[in-house]
């Protein structure tokens, strides 16, 4: 079996994710997934709420700093929560191995969901790209990126999605993702 860039690069990115998973556990591992979206979704909702808060009591702060304050902050207390569970559950016997096997289950789910997320963007970024070339051009209006090149970038992406190891592992969660369709660069 050859692997490829993508297969070799999926592999570091599975041990990796795998291993961070059966380090930190079960529990641990969750919380810290959940973390970013979290915080995300409170600073989203109370980052006004919270720069008027900071600005009413004489805090210089502009929103941006405001925003990032608040979700750091978010983030970080939601670590210590994890922390403190992980402790807990260490000292439990039957229950640390489970939670250290099943760290390393959603440590490969991250890993998926990872390559997933990069791949759906670079899908979108190379669509866009694709829109965007005038028929009968050879190069990217304003990015001075030349259709074969583009054509280059189509066929690792869809490499990816349809021949690698990656595109078998998906096979279990998401049947088929959409391939970009060929470019055409025929005058």
């Amino acid at each position: 079996m050859n692997l490829s860039v993508i297969d070799i690069l999926f592999v570091i990115t599975v041990v990796l994710m795998v291993f961070n998973g059966l380090r930190n556990g079960f529990v641990f591992s969750l919380v810290n997934f959940f973390s970013v979206p979290v915080g995300l979704a409170v600073t989203y909702f109370y980052g006004p709420q919270f720069t008027s808060f900071l600005a009413g009591n004489g805090l210089p702060a502009t929103p941006l700093i405001a925003y990032i304050v608040l979700f750091l902050g978010v983030v970080f207390l939601i670590h210590i929560l994890g922390n403190s569970v992980r402790r807990f559950v260490r000292h439990v016997p039957l229950v640390s191995q489970g939670d250290t096997l099943l760290g390393g289950a959603v440590g490969l789910v991250e890993a998926w969901l990872l390559w997933l997320f990069l791949l759906v963007l670079l899908g979108a970024f190379l669509g866009n790209l694709q829109t965007s070339l005038l028929q009968g051009t050879t190069l990217m209006p304003d990015l001075n990126i030349h259709a074969d090149q583009l054509q280059s970038w189509h066929d690792f992406y869809n490499q990816a999605l349809n021949h690698s190891l990656f595109a078998r592992v998906n096979g279990f969660f998401v049947k088929e993702l959409p391939a970009i369709p060929t470019l055409s660069t025929t005058h």
